[in-house]
């Protein structure tokens, strides 16, 4: 998969972040909550390509209570699952005990910022009961493992009403729409029939009949209603591992020997000894060696070397800074390129930002490693960066990757003037470097500041802004010709 095609899948990924990042936040502010992330992914829209065969968990965990949370992001507000026949792959695998919580979202992403509206919490065991109304979807190939998705029928009104009458065993409603009045009567094939309490109000995209029962509380339970430590001791992965990872945020000095014994413990799987490692890391120096010793090591697999990047990526300590540029930096051919390009994405963008040290990983022969690490570089530059960008610009014009780099990523944060200041003692091929970064930018931000070009300069970018005037060359259209080209062909 190219960027261009990692693009696209990561808008696709990003309706489930914003569905988790809203349902974490709802939980936290209104019910009393304290959540992580389980699953390091529900996140993060960062598309790799090493895949990393992981546990299936829930994607958010309650420290507080230890209650755990899936969350499903969709265009229109639905209740689907995906299900299989596959052993560990049906709707209700995953870590999710009957009290456990779906969480379901609509998210627009055409509005700006993006939206997301109308949290459906429901339970495992209100699903479980619920599925003799459930319908099964068109089934995946077997290459995909033969999911279907599942579906648990709701009605949803698009405009918002009142709910007038309920008739449970007809299992009919009838709810204001407007000026008039509309009758719901498709829940009769439902095995179960629920609905909003009659003079209740409801929003657009509300669900107000549905097949299952909505949860009765998602309120946490407080601190003390979970039993993590015992749960350290459970030979249930499912149950042992939330427990392993919430240890880093609950303390794990006090268990920090049942730690080490899970992590040293080779019978373990790999995934849960990494966790382990990385709750112990920050106040155990020795787990930050072991995981770079996992990322480093000729024997690890790819796959383990990727996890241990990420959790390394999560950890705020200095040693941990510096293995992740030990990585990044290596010119060991057992290293694959992505675990180092991984490596330079998390010095920007995790627990311990290290702008300097990406600033020498954007000078790095590997392609992959010094994009990462451009883009991973903070938008708020320090002093020193900008001071070192500024110089990259005035070096010697054989340098032109240096150059290329300082003039794009001052572009990019619309340090305009910082660019037109350095054009006059820019070697010539640099100052092209420079007059295409300022056509890159807003016009706004260097409108300003064309009077203070040359001539040429100013012409340059009068004709890298035609771009905007021409339709062939909009994000959208760019290089549809030459695509369609290569759908002439007849015999």
């Amino acid at each position: 998969m190219g960027f261009k095609e990692d693009a696209v899948f990561a808008r696709f990924l990003s309706m489930g972040v914003y569905a988790a990042d809203a349902v974490a936040q709802d939980l936290e502010l209104n019910h009393g909550h304290r959540i992580i992330k389980l699953d390091r992914f529900a996140t993060s829209n960062k598309v790799w390509q090493t895949k990393v065969k992981r546990m299936r968990l829930p994607d958010l965990l309650c420290v507080s209570c230890g209650r755990r949370f899936e969350c499903k992001g969709k265009t229109k507000l639905e209740i689907i699952l995906s299900d299989s026949k596959v052993t560990g792959r049906t709707w209700r695998d995953g870590g999710m005990c009957p009290d456990d919580v779906f969480a379901f979202a609509c998210v627009d992403m055409k509005t700006s910022p993006v939206s997301v509206s109308n949290l459906v919490y429901v339970t495992r065991q209100s699903l479980e009961d619920a599925l003799g109304s459930s319908k099964a979807g068109k089934r995946k190939s077997a290459s995909e493992g033969s999911e279907l998705d599942r579906r648990w029928p709701m009605w949803a009104s698009d405009v918002a009403g009142e709910v007038l009458t309920v008739d449970d065993d007809l299992k009919k409603l009838r709810v204001t729409k407007g000026a008039s009045t509309y009758l719901y009567w498709q829940g009769r094939s439902w095995g179960t029939f629920h609905t909003l309490a009659a003079g209740t109000a409801f929003e657009a995209g509300q669900p107000v009949a549905f097949c299952f029962r909505m949860a009765d509380s998602i309120a946490c339970a407080g601190d003390g209603s979970w039993s993590w430590k015992e749960d350290l001791l459970s030979t249930d992965d499912d149950i042992r591992f939330p427990a392993v990872k919430a240890a880093r945020f609950l303390g794990a000095e006090p268990v920090e020997d049942m730690l080490i014994g899970i992590a040293d413990d080779e019978v373990n799987d790999r995934l849960l000894r990494l966790e382990a490692h990385a709750s112990l890391a920050p106040t155990r120096p020795a787990s930050v060696a072991a995981l770079l010793v996992l990322a480093e090591g000729a024997d690890s697999a790819d796959e383990v070397r990727m996890e241990a990047v990420f959790c390394l990526s999560e950890i705020d300590a200095e040693e941990a800074t510096e293995a992740l540029y030990s990585i990044a930096s290596s010119t060991k051919p057992a290293i694959p390129e992505e675990v180092r390009a991984a490596a330079a994405w998390g010095l920007g963008t995790g627990a311990r930002k290290a702008p300097a040290k990406l600033m020498h990983l954007v000078n790095n022969p590997s392609v992959l490693v010094a994009a990462h690490a451009a883009a991973a570089i903070p938008s708020d530059l320090p002093q020193e960066c900008l001071d070192e960008l500024l110089d990259w610009l005035r070096a010697d014009a054989d340098d032109l990757h240096r150059a290329a780099t300082a003039a794009h990523l001052l572009a990019d944060r619309d340090l305009v003037a910082e660019l037109v200041n350095a054009l006059p003692a820019a070697p010539e091929r640099v100052r092209r470097l420079i007059v295409l970064a300022l056509g890159d930018a807003s016009r706004e931000a260097v409108s300003d500041l064309l009077s203070g070009l040359d001539a040429q300069s100013r012409a340059g970018i009068a004709i890298l802004w035609a771009k905007s005037d021409d339709w062939l060359r909009q994000p959208d259209t760019d290089g549809i010709l030459d695509a369609l080209k290569l759908q002439t062909l007849r015999r």
